[in-house]
């Protein structure tokens, strides 16, 4: 029954979180398209993150008080509202009220799911729960990126958004499948003192600096390769995109074998491996001259990341009180 549940919190999760990795490639594209300028364009794209991470937050405390399915159906069909309202911006600020929207939706999908996955996996297995889901992750990263450009170059931006609208629907439905796990139903949560205690404890301090490490290289990381890809290399956005599908895949990969080295020797080792994987990928960047060195570069990034993800997940949460896993 454990895994049943489990598989359907994968199922919804990654249904769940398509539409925001779909939109990576093109939203800047579409605030253009609704007649945003320079500016109001690099606002649009990071409201969503700048929205989404205090949220994350916020209903993460709000899952741990009323529970995580319930929150869980509200996030996905909260994005599936705002990926209809994304078809209805008529310029940059309804795009922008759009985008917030979206964002709030999202920081109820992600404690959810990530708090759901938590609940049902034993302290020893840890890992291997935390590698399923980052898994469930990158497969949404892979099909969201190769889905976004060809559905707009064909068919363009509002069918995209109807898709992932769908998607999402999808996704609620499977939700509505999953049992509320017994020990979170009616808590009324815990102290945030007692959090913030526990937070700094060595395993749960080291997982949150190694997430923060790898999201923060992440950041550099797109920003830096497809402009020397492009003028190295001469590559244009379709390849580019290629080239960040090959880094999500090779992560998908190394998941579940980190998953399984971290219940084995410990979280720390296997988060170690891929900071230092990480590292190396940003050091040889200026390196890359052709397609093979290319592709080595993102197989290391993808080694890290997939190293990262869940063995920081695990750091978190193997020791924490199940009634603040959101």
């Amino acid at each position: 029954m454990a895994r049943r549940t489990t598989a359907k919190v994968l199922v919804a999760t990654m249904l769940g979180t398509i539409d925001s990795n779909a939109l990576v490639p093109i939203i800047a594209l579409y605030a253009l398209h609704v007649g945003a300028d320079g500016l109001q364009m690099g606002l649009i794209v990071g409201l969503y993150s700048a929205v989404h991470a205090p949220a994350n937050l916020l209903f993460g405390r709000l899952t741990d008080r009323i529970g995580r399915t319930r929150t869980l159906q509200v996030g996905i069909a909260w994005d599936a509202v705002s990926l209809v309202l994304y078809s209805f911006a008529t310029g940059p600020w309804t795009l922008a009220l759009a985008r917030i929207s979206h964002g709030i939706g999202g920081g109820l999908v992600g404690p959810s799911t990530m708090s759901l996955v938590a609940d049902a996996s034993s302290p020893e297995r840890k890992g291997r729960a935390m590698a399923l889901y980052g898994m469930s992750l990158a497969l949404a990263v892979i099909i969201g990126f190769g889905m976004a450009g060809p559905i707009v170059s064909r068919v363009g931006f509002a069918m995209l958004f109807y898709v992932l609208a769908i998607a999402l629907v999808g996704g609620f439905v499977v939700s509505l499948t999953v049992p509320e796990p017994a020990r979170t139903t009616g808590t009324r949560g815990l102290p945030w003192s007692r959090l913030l205690a526990y937070a700094r404890h060595p395993g749960p301090a080291a997982g949150y600096a190694s997430i923060f490490s790898l999201y923060f290289i992440l950041g550099a990381f797109t920003a830096l390769v497809p402009p020397h890809l492009q003028a190295e290399l001469g590559y244009g956005p379709l390849l580019v995109g290629l080239s960040f599908t090959a880094f999500a895949i090779f992560s998908l990969l190394l998941h579940y074998p980190a998953g399984i080295l971290s219940d084995r020797y410990g979280p720390a080792m296997a988060s170690v491996i891929g900071l230092v994987a990480v590292a190396l990928a940003m050091a040889i960047i200026p390196l890359v001259r052709d397609t093979p060195s290319l592709l080595a570069l993102m197989a290391l990034f993808g080694v890290g990341h997939g190293f990262v993800f869940p063995s920081s997940s695990a750091l978190v949460s193997k020791g924490a009180d199940p009634d603040q896993h959101g």
